[in-house]
């Protein structure tokens, strides 16, 4: 697809916390996005089907890829002692048939052009779409995407790296970051300018709601959001 579009917006990894995605989408809707994707993992962690509800509220206006924990859900492959952590099964007793028909619905990719610009879209990496990792010291030689460029999720740190002819972007997370856990993350794309870049935003606030309405959180996972790091990338709103 071609034409009149000019920026592009990404999130990923919401993991149930509803308040910090629908701050990620006021924020790119804020920067001017024209488009929408949303790169997997809106379940996990969390007991809660929020997130998943919210986007298919808003589908098609914003499309969504499959994340390995879409996949874990859809095909119950994890050991109960995941279970604690992830509530994943849990989760899926929440579901509806229209929610669980529009989750299975999910691509594992989505390749596609706009303005002349080759994207290619996973939760994961080029070569294991769904479940790979991709972080800033990863080694970016063992991939061959075909694309000008790749957007991605999965590791919940965000990252802007060049290798030959395409740029490479982990959008991080917008409501379980790894980093900081103050800070959700979302990435725009002017595909005029050709330029990325990733915008921080404050979700304490929201993190507390999550924090008070789902008790069965478990502590290695609220552990995540006490994070701090001196050296965030992208540019905090």
């Amino acid at each position: 697809m071609g034409g009149s579009v000019l920026i592009v917006g990404f999130l990923s990894d919401a993991h149930g916390n509803e308040g910090a995605l629908l701050k990620g989408l006021d924020t790119l809707r804020g920067l001017g996005a024209d488009r929408l994707f949303y790169l997997g993992d809106s379940v996990g962690y969390v007991p809660s089907k929020s997130v998943l509800v919210r986007l298919s509220e808003r589908a098609p206006v914003i499309q969504c890829v499959r994340g390995n924990h879409e996949a874990l859900l859809l095909h119950d492959s994890h050991s109960p002692e995941e279970e604690l952590v992830y509530l994943l099964r849990y989760t899926r007793g929440l579901l509806s048939k229209k929610e669980l028909e529009f989750l299975v619905s999910w691509p594992s990719e989505i390749r596609e052009e706009i303005d002349g610009n080759v994207l290619l879209l996973v939760h994961g990496s080029p070569s294991d779409p769904i479940s790979g990792y991709v972080y800033p010291d990863t080694d970016l030689s063992q991939f061959s995407p075909q694309s000008d460029f790749v957007f991605m999720g999965n590791t919940h740190h965000p990252m802007v790296s060049e290798f030959g002819p395409t740029t490479y972007v982990n959008v991080g997370s917008c409501g379980l970051p790894r980093d900081d856990g103050r800070f959700g993350s979302v990435a725009l794309l002017d595909t005029y300018s050709r330029k990325v870049n990733i915008y921080r935003f404050n979700i304490e606030r929201e993190t507390r709601e999550m924090f008070d309405t789902f008790h069965m959180i478990h502590p290695s996972v609220r552990e995540l959001f006490s994070r701090r790091s001196d050296n965030l990338k992208g540019e905090i709103l």
